[in-house]
């Protein structure tokens, strides 16, 4: 539509030109030109007709200035030609004219693959509940008549009065085991004396038969025991059917968002690098988030690092600011610059191990994320030592990278919990896991705690307590059990205080209050300060870890 009136314009003003007087010829063919797009794909005819009835609209409407029968007639020439062309020789000119524009494969490509991974999820989730609802049986293998039952199939089986009791005195024997289930039950075991006499006197064999029924209880509740064991198992390995559901439904919403390549960056960017004589391959698009990303890649990519400010003048072509990404697959040959998150966090460090440790079972890390989110772990390892070190390291790595790999962290607990229960029974042991995610584009901020200890959080002079009540990571009841989750909005200028049970211990947090209350900008100075108190209030001995969190606004 836009071409036939760039086109119809260009050739109104050659003819005006050359008759010199009023523009009449560019307003009629820009007119014409404008409403005849619209009918571009309502085939040659109605093309046709809208072009010449637009352009006499036009002629009539400057009739009284200066009658323009030539006009008139020469769109009739002109639309005969037309009508007489060939489709071929139409078409060859239209895409001269006008260039074919670039179809939709990138964003079709990425539709078609979204519902392929949310199709894959659905197929996940479908098979857990098919699991869940087939595993669902209820079978009672402690009921006093199946362990009556199984005792009389080992002793009664051999006594020359089995059809007397079993068959034509079976409702008096019945009626004298249901008089002793009663004990039995409340004792866990069977008695001689829960027996009536009746049944006693009559049987030739009754510390035999009391024997069986003991041995029946006890298989019957080892049997109890381990079945429970193995649904718990059992039911952690299909639920993690359900966490792939929901890690795979999470990329499916990634790629199926509106966000994608920016063509018109990539060409300011690109036309940016020759003007430095760098030919490169550059690919900007936004993810999932809305986050703007650029991929440069060239082996003339050192002229650009001998400017000091190369960030400064990128972030000016494509708009925003930027920093570059570090990355294994980057080098002298391949750049990638992400947007800038605009609040920046500074973190402080402390720990000390138990008196006569040599290593400590605390262990904490922190990282940023593809995404813009900070992330902080603190995991206690149980008890103090190489194992208890060995335990913390083990919840930090699983974790860890489930979170880089952009996991959504919610599901990452889950399926770490899920990782816990099914580790084997010979290598018993936990550790608590405290997880800390700052969104560094708009502050908000989540805390999940698996048995974690207390956290603090102070917003301009009001400091919160964040505890949790569940249980560490492997502890709990099964896939049900989930983390404590606490969400906040973090201003700059917040600070946050995570620390194992060696620091905070009990209720007693008055002395915590009061050290971010006096504290500095300085989160080293914080977390030594706090470790320093309570060194001196609990004494040491239990390893103790603090890591003391600011956030504050991108300088």
């Amino acid at each position: 539509m836009m071409t036939g009136c760039t086109v119809g314009t260009m050739f109104g003003l050659a003819m005006d030109l050359t008759t010199g007087g009023t523009p009449f010829f560019t307003m009629a063919y820009a007119f014409s030109g404008l409403l005849s797009g619209l009918f571009n794909r309502c085939g040659r005819l109605a093309f046709l007709l809208a072009f010449v009835l637009s352009n006499a609209v036009a002629a009539a409407l400057a009739w009284t200035a200066a009658p323009q029968l030539s006009d008139l007639v020469e769109v009739l020439c002109a639309s005969v030609v037309f009508m007489l062309l060939p489709s071929n020789v139409i078409c060859t000119v239209g895409t001269i004219i006008q260039p074919v524009g670039g179809g939709s494969g990138e964003s079709g490509l990425r539709r078609y693959v979204s519902r392929r991974v949310a199709q894959l999820g659905s197929a996940y989730a479908g098979l857990f509940e098919i699991v869940r609802r087939n595993v669902e049986q209820k079978y009672n293998d402690a009921d006093p008549a199946k362990v009556f039952d199984r005792a009389a199939d080992c002793v009664c089986v051999m006594c020359k009065d089995k059809n007397r009791c079993w068959n034509s005195e079976y409702m008096e024997t019945l009626s004298a085991l249901n008089d002793a289930t009663a004990a039995m039950t409340k004792r866990g075991t069977l008695q001689l004396g829960d027996i009536p006499l009746r049944f006693v006197e009559k049987c030739r064999t009754p510390e035999a038969f009391v024997t069986a029924v003991n041995g029946e209880l006890r298989a019957a509740a080892y049997r109890k025991h381990f079945a429970a064991q193995l649904r718990e198992s059992r039911d952690t390995a299909w639920g993690q059917y359900s966490d792939m559901a929901d890690i795979l439904g999470g990329v499916a919403e990634e790629l199926g968002s509106i966000n994608g390549a920016d063509h018109l960056a990539e060409r300011r960017l690109m036309r940016y690098l020759r003007t430095m004589d760098i030919e490169a391959d550059a690919a900007v698009y936004r993810d999932g988030r809305g986050r703007l990303r650029a991929v440069v890649e060239s082996g003339s990519l050192s002229r650009l690092y001998e400017d000091p400010d190369y960030l400064e003048k990128l972030s000016g072509v494509l708009g925003l600011r930027l920093c570059r990404q570090r990355s294994a697959n980057d080098g002298m040959a391949k750049l990638t610059l992400i947007e800038a998150e605009p609040l920046a966090v500074s973190v402080g460090i402390a720990a000390m191990k138990k008196k006569g440790e040599k290593v400590s079972g605390d262990r904490g890390t922190y990282f940023k994320t593809d995404s813009g989110v900070l992330c902080v772990i603190l995991s206690d390892g149980m008890g103090c030592g190489p194992e208890a070190a060995s335990e913390s390291k083990e919840v930090i790595e699983i974790l860890e990278k489930f979170l880089r790999s952009g996991i959504d962290p919610a599901v990452a607990m889950k399926t770490l919990n899920s990782v816990m229960l099914l580790k084997s029974g010979d290598n018993w042991g936990f550790a608590t896991v405290d997880l800390m995610c700052v969104d560094l584009f708009s502050g908000e901020t989540c805390f999940y705690k698996y048995g974690a200890a207390p956290s603090y959080v102070m917003n301009g002079k009001n400091i919160r307590r964040i505890k949790g009540e569940s249980f560490a990571p492997g502890l709990g009841d099964g896939t049900s059990t989930a983390p404590d989750v606490v969400r906040m909005r973090l201003k700059p200028g917040s600070t946050a205080i995570i620390a194992s049970d060696g620091v905070i211990g009990d209720s007693n947090d008055s002395w915590l209050r009061e050290v971010m209350d006096s504290a500095t900008d300085d989160m080293k100075l914080l977390a030594r300060d706090t470790l320093r108190e309570a060194e001196k209030i609990y004494g040491n001995c239990d390893d103790m870890t603090v890591l003391a969190v600011k956030v504050q606004t991108r300088g």
